[in-house]
C-alpha cells in the first residue's frame, strides 16, 4: 500500500497545551510538530521567515533534556514555518516524547 505523503521520519503532532518551545535569538516559538530531521514552528505575531533562511536554538520539552537544534526554512504557510534540520533531535527523545503524549493524554480528545 503507498501512503499519499511519504515520510522518511515519524512525525509528532502536538496538542497545544503541551507544546515544546523552540528558544532561538530574541524569540520563543511553539512546536507544531517534530521529527528527527525537521519542526513546525509558529511563528511570532510580528516575525517573519522566509524560505532559505538558517534557524538555530534549543527546543525545550515539556520533560527531558533540551535539544540544540539547527537548519533551515524550507516554507512559510500562513504563521507556521516548516524547518529541516541538520542538527536535528535524537530518535530516543522522540520515542520518549511519543510515550509521555500517550500518557499524558490518556483517556481524552486532543
Amino acid at each position: 500500500m503507498e501512503w499519499p505523503h511519504p515520510r522518511e521520519h515519524y512525525r509528532i503532532l502536538y496538542p497545544t497545551s503541551v507544546r515544546p518551545r523552540l528558544i532561538s535569538g530574541e524569540y520563543e516559538r511553539d512546536v507544531v510538530d517534530v521529527s528527527e530531521q525537521g519542526m513546525r514552528v509558529r511563528l511570532a505575531e510580528n516575525e517573519m521567515m522566509e524560505a532559505g533562511e538558517p534557524v538555530e536554538g534549543i527546543i525545550r520539552f515539556r520533560r527531558g533534556p533540551d535539544v540544540k537544534v539547527a537548519g533551515t526554512v524550507v516554507r512559510v504557510e500562513g504563521r507556521d514555518a516548516a524547518v529541516h534540520l541538520d542538527a536535528g533531535v535524537p530518535l530516543k527523545i522522540i520515542i520518549e516524547e511519543q510515550r509521555y503524549l500517550r500518557e499524558f493524554h490518556r483517556g481524552s480528545a486532543w
